[in-house]
């Protein structure tokens, strides 16, 4: 404190003006910046994720209810149908896992996907084979890529 009062009154003010310009800049870097940062992340997932509802709510409302022939699995099962479908989409370095569930459902897992191409690939499985999407979780592993669990519904009679 004697150190402060030894200071002429013109250098006191000046430390004072420079601790407040180090204090506002911390505020702003350490504070303000991140949570605008978040704020911004938030959104473009809000955005993403009401995409991918509306995405969802379009292929929901457009699956027939009723058996429509040209969709068939071409006499192959299922499992089979969706595994060669998503290799030749790019997806089978991300395929984990392939089984088969409850009343003619089938789970697919996929680690690291990329989403545009995870979701081209949704969107042609279920316009060209007799699928639905009963449900679909996908949580972002990083930019670009998902970790995703789909349950696949059948809409129609097995072709043989």
């Amino acid at each position: 404190m004697a150190r402060w009062h030894a200071l002429a009154p013109r250098e006191r003010r000046m430390l004072g003006v420079a601790g407040t310009v180090l204090v506002a800049a911390v505020l702003w870097v350490g504070v303000w910046e991140p949570l605008d940062r978040h704020r911004d992340d938030l959104r473009a997932r809000v955005a993403a994720d009401r995409a991918l509802a509306d995405w969802l709510g379009t292929l929901e409302a457009g699956t027939p209810l009723t058996a429509d022939t040209s969709r068939t699995l071409g006499g192959r099962s299922a499992l089979a149908v969706i595994d060669q479908t998503a290799r030749a989409a790019g997806l089978a370095g991300a395929l984990v896992r392939i089984e088969p569930g409850a009343a003619d459902e089938v789970r697919v897992v996929l680690q690291r996907a990329e989403f545009p191409a995870l979701m081209s690939w949704l969107g042609d499985l279920v316009e060209q084979r007799p699928f639905r999407v009963a449900e679909l979780r996908a949580d972002r592993a990083e930019p670009g890529r998902v970790d995703a669990t789909i349950v696949l519904a059948v809409t129609v009679e097995r072709a043989g």
